[in-house]
């Protein structure tokens, strides 16, 4: 059984006990490894912790108890693991930004989390796949949490073979009707999060390269993420300084001499 399969069965195992006790060992159990793994790899993958992940479930489905049926706002709270309506109020208002008891007012709409599932994304050009890609991104020690920069190159594939090689990313040219255009990104190709996962990567173009910054890149993880970069042989990586602003941040030199700052909040 593949790792999305076993990562179902786990979401599965949660959502069935979503007014009960979700047991991490029993859990764990599912991936075949330990419980202080499983909660490692989870929260890498779904980027946030199972903890969290938990909670907004069970106030997602809170929501719908609430504006589907009559019933007191103490058994609600009871069914999903809280004791008291103002433990209930509390978490409910940190989530939704209002109460329990205003979800219920007619017309009130409100954003819920929904049951995440991990998808095998085989379709698509031969360039963007990676085999073993589970295997090196849990092994890499840093994930991007967020970004979306337009990168202009003369050459798209040694570009793309730069981002592969040097920062452990995926990808490559996409399309070439109308001009080539490819992208990378954080994640491996065949990893999709459903639910969950936005884009993480960076578009590519052909023109001229930007002698300059072109990204600024939050990840988690920027020492690990230098460490990396410095292990697969390339040099052109700052120390990390901190931010007047509160982050550590580092800058890279691309291959084309392009500038991506990295930033992890302190």
């Amino acid at each position: 059984m593949d790792w999305q399969a076993k990562m179902n069965r786990v979401v599965d195992y949660i959502e069935e006990n979503l007014t009960g006790e979700v047991k991490l060992d029993i859990a764990a159990k599912i991936l075949g490894c330990s419980v202080w793994e499983f909660q490692r790899m989870f929260s890498f993958v779904a980027h946030t912790s199972l903890g969290d992940y938990i909670r907004s479930r069970r106030l997602s489905l809170a929501v719908k108890d609430l504006q589907t049926s009559d019933e007191k706002i103490i058994d609600i709270a009871l069914r999903y693991g809280y004791d008291s309506p103002a433990a209930f109020s509390r978490a409910f208002s940190r989530q939704f930004g209002i109460t329990p008891s205003s979800a219920r007012n007619e017309g009130v709409t409100l954003k819920l989390n929904p049951k995440i599932t991990f998808q095998s994304n085989n379709e698509g050009n031969d360039s963007v796949k990676e085999k073993n890609g589970m295997q090196s991104y849990s092994e890499r020690g840093y994930y991007v949490k967020e970004n979306a920069p337009i990168y202009f190159t003369p050459d798209m594939e040694k570009t793309s073979a730069w981002f592969r090689d040097k920062l452990g990313w995926y990808g490559g040219v996409v399309a070439e009707s109308n001009g080539a255009y490819g992208c990378v990104f954080d994640y491996p190709g065949e990893l999709m999060v459903s639910g969950l996962m936005p884009f993480r990567g960076i578009h590519l173009f052909n023109g001229e390269a930007t002698q300059g910054v072109v990204g600024f890149i939050h990840v988690q993880g920027v020492e690990k993420f230098r460490q990396f970069v410095l292990s697969r042989g390339w040099n052109q990586v700052s120390e990390i300084e901190p931010q007047h602003w509160g982050g550590n941040e580092c800058q890279i030199t691309t291959i084309d001499g392009s500038v991506l700052r990295i930033f992890e909040v302190a």
